[in-house]
């Protein structure tokens, strides 16, 4: 019987969809003593800090075509600043779990956008696998209260997670023309850096209001962590992971995301996992997988 080896990097890719899995639960504890919009501010900067940190480290300049400056400022707001506003008051008003899920969608979400920009075509598994996806999510977002209804406390937190998600793969799928000029460290560095000094001045008045005295050690950490480790050293992991073994492996290791983070919500924060919640969960996961597959093979 054959042993699977796993190299360093495989380490290094489940470190990283490890780290971002027990990130959902973070920003929920540290949600419980500051509001969401200075929360983000302060990860926001944390983040582009140690991102162009990093960029300095590597000798790398802040130089970008000129014909290109436009849309990288678009992308800035859209990928980043509005993005993020859209997340982090999304996951206020709904669960680790229902986020955690969510999210996972969110090659599937590239897969569309990619076949409505031209960019690649979707085979019958691929649609299949879009189909189950977006079935998976219904069933994660009507489970807790048997139905979609607008009095829930969550529905409204899981649409505007929805709709973070077509953000970040617009961002994503807009991006790959600059990301063939630019390397990704640079590209995310720079943008991220643009779209957390859009986001800041929304933070600012809530900042003033700030009791910094009355919060405690652990929500400090669990910003200090969501900032340098899970916004800007895990990504930047990701990155080197994709230049080093390609998009299809690392992909691979993103399916575990949604069935991580359930676990660390429902161990960390007490959420509770029912019936619906692991169906879902598995639906979503074998969505992505499918539409990966129809990607792949359409790609030749």
């Amino acid at each position: 019987m054959k042993l699977i080896k796993l190299s360093s990097n495989d380490g290094v890719m489940l470190l990283v969809v490890t780290s971002w899995a027990l990130n959902l639960s973070l920003v929920k504890v540290a949600l419980r003593e500051i509001p969401p919009l200075p929360y983000n501010g302060i990860r926001l900067l944390l983040a582009s800090a140690v991102l162009l940190f990093w960029l300095l480290l590597r000798r790398d300049n802040l130089r970008f075509d000129r014909q290109d400056l436009p849309k990288l400022v678009l992308l800035s707001f859209s990928g980043h600043a509005l993005y993020q506003f859209l997340f982090i008051s999304g996951i206020h008003m709904t669960t680790a779990s229902n986020t955690a899920v969510i999210f996972g969608a969110t090659p599937i979400m590239i897969s569309l956008l990619s076949s409505f920009f031209k960019h690649e075509k979707i085979k019958p598994l691929g649609w299949l696998g879009i189909a189950l996806g977006f079935t998976g999510i219904y069933l994660v977002i009507s489970g807790r209260a048997g139905g979609f209804s607008l009095t829930r406390q969550t529905w409204k937190g899981d649409l505007l997670l929805f709709t973070a998600v077509f953000f970040w793969a617009h961002y994503s799928v807009s991006a790959r023309p600059l990301l063939k000029k630019y390397s990704p460290l640079k590209f995310t560095a720079v943008t991220m850096g643009l779209g957390s000094l859009m986001f800041f001045p929304f933070a600012v008045l809530q900042l003033r209001k700030l009791p910094f005295a009355a919060i405690s050690l652990r929500a400090w950490m669990c910003m200090l962590y969501s900032g340098v480790i899970a916004l800007s050293l895990a990504l930047v992991l990701w990155f080197f992971s994709v230049r080093k073994v390609g998009n299809s492996q690392t992909a691979i290791y993103s399916n575990l995301q949604p069935v991580l983070a359930v676990v660390f919500a429902h161990l960390l924060i007490r959420e509770t996992i029912t019936h619906t919640l692991l169906l879902g969960t598995l639906i979503v996961v074998v969505g992505i997988y499918f539409t990966r597959r129809g990607r792949e093979t359409a790609a030749g």
